[in-house]
Order: C-alpha cells, then structure tokens, then sequence
C-alpha cells in the first residue's frame, strides 16, 4: 500500500473495529488474497459521492467589498503581518504605505476597487482555473477504503452484501502500522462541502496565509461529506493514494490475517458459498470468530449466533 498522507490522530469516538460489508464471491476474493480493494472515487456508485469537479461554493465576485475592506485594514494599520506568499501585493501595500494618508484614501476611493476587479478576473483565469485542474488529476489517484462502524443494519445488508447471501468482514488494528488507525468519520449534511471560507481566501489572495492545495487533508471535506440520506452507513474512510506507476481506478492492498477478527455470513448465503467460507478459514484465519445470521422476524438490527468454523 502507499503511504498514507494523514499521521494518526486521536479521534474519540473511533470505533474499535470496521465492518466490510461483501458479496459472497467477493468474501471468499479477500481470504484467499489477503487483499482489500481500495478505489478512487470515480468508481464509487453515487456520482455526487465526492464531488468531481472544483468550485468554491460561491461566486468569487462576492469577494470584492470585503477584499477592499481587508486591504485598506493592511493599508491603514499600525504594523502589517508577513505578506511575503504574495510578493507582489507585499510590495504594493508598503508602496502606498509610504504616501501620505490623505492620498492613501484618495487611493482607496478611486483606484483600489478596479485594482480588486482586475486582480479578481486574474485570479478566476489563473488561480482557480490551476485549483480546478489540481483536484481533477488528484481524483484518479486517490484510493479510499469505505468501511462501517455497524455490521447488522439489514438495509447495508440488502444493498452490499448480496440482499444477505452474502457477508461482513470484521477488521481490527494489530499494531500502530494497521490503517485503521487513521479512518475518518464521514459527515452527514445536506449543505454542501464548503474546503475554505470567504476569509480564509482572502487572506491567501493577500498573502497572509496561503491554502495548502497542494496538501490532500485540504480536500478532506470533499471526501468526507455525505448526504443524511447515507447516515444509516455509519462510514468511516481510510484515504491514501496509488503506489507511484500505478494506474487504472483501484488497487488491491494486503492486509494481514490477524487484522480479520470476525466473519458474519448472511441468513440467506449458500451452502456451498458458506461451505467455502468456512473451508478457507481454515488455514490463516483460524483465530477468527464466525457468526450467522439469523432471519429476522421483524424490523430492526440483525441479530447473530456463534458457528464453529
């Protein structure tokens, strides 16, 4: 697996293990590989699951009044903070503070809201047209795990796990190495992912602080936002990217055997699938626990009995 881009980071309500929900085919796939699929989020099967393509969220011209009033603050302040991400308006801002107040003002007046104008139009053909195109190559190369804090919702289920005929995978951290250390939890909302505020740009245009495009957890809202019609999932996310020379939309990454800690097989799986199941279990998952589901008998959370393997 590549190296992930996040260091691990304490998050309080991270859950102890992670649930894969599979089909059947898949299942007996991952135990005779050790492998896990991990794909970008272009083969993700909700098209508005990560958003494709870059915006701010809003319209940039609304930047202007308060771009003004940011310069004018630079202009009349006291003492200036480090300007130096934007040389060039670094130098403007000591330029004109050299000049008499009054003509500071006249400045202000007459000529900064064209200066705003014009250096807004170059931002929209340079610097957001550079951003879009950062997040349209990074997308391809991305490779998430999408993985659940839940293994009995009956509609996960139904939906990933073969309408029941199939099952859920177990996984547990063995060490400070194993991923699941640094899952992230998805956000469920209805707004949409908003990566920086009105300030936060306008202090990076006047070069007090620069955005970090160029650092993946600067795009972690896109990843890791969802609609509250997807809260039932309970997801969590590991995000890494593809090993270098890598191409096409996956990668297939190891796991260790002793990172599977459970098997739960659906109430309606075959006997010959179960049957497999059981088989290849056998030889490097012979720690693990097995459980099966029980058919339900009303509405509710999927209820489980122990089998020996």
């Amino acid at each position: 697996m590549s190296e992930h881009y996040d260091k691990l980071q304490p998050i309080l309500n991270r859950p102890e293990t992670y649930f894969k929900y599979v089909n059947a085919k898949d299942a007996k796939t991952i135990l005779v590989n050790h492998k896990l699929r991990w794909s970008s989020p272009l083969r993700f099967d909700d098209i508005y699951d990560v958003k494709r393509d870059f915006d701010w969220g809003f319209d940039i011209k609304e930047l202007k009044e308060p771009l003004v009033n940011e310069i004018t603050n630079l202009l009349l302040a006291e003492n200036i903070p480090d300007l130096s991400g934007k040389p060039l308006v670094e130098w403007v801002i000591k330029k004109l503070r050299l000049k008499k107040h009054a003509n500071v003002h006249d400045i202000i007046l007459t000529e900064l809201p064209q200066w705003i104008d014009e250096g807004i139009q170059l931002a929209v053909n340079g610097g957001y047209k550079e951003t879009k195109k950062v997040w349209a190559e990074l997308i391809p190369q991305f490779r998430i795990l999408c993985l659940s804090a839940v293994h009995d919702n009956p509609l996960m289920w139904s939906l990933y796990s073969d309408s029941h005929k199939g099952a859920v995978l177990e996984f547990q951290s063995i060490d400070h190495l194993s991923p699941w250390q640094i899952a992230k939890q998805v956000v469920y909302k209805n707004s949409p992912p908003i990566l920086v505020t009105k300030d936060e740009l306008i202090k990076s245009v006047t070069g007090q602080k620069p955005l970090q495009t160029d650092d993946p957890r600067f795009w972690e809202p896109y990843i890791l936002t969802k609609t509250t019609d997807w809260a039932y999932q309970e997801e969590w996310r590991i995000i890494s990217f593809c090993n270098k020379g890598e191409t096409g939309l996956f990668s297939d990454y190891r796991f260790s055997p002793r990172e599977l800690r459970s098997v739960y097989l659906g109430y309606d799986i075959s006997n010959e699938d179960a049957t497999d199941i059981m088989s290849l279990l056998k030889f490097d998952f012979a720690h693990i626990k097995v459980f099966r589901e029980e058919k339900p008998e009303h509405e509710g959370r999927s209820s489980f009995e122990e089998i020996k393997p």
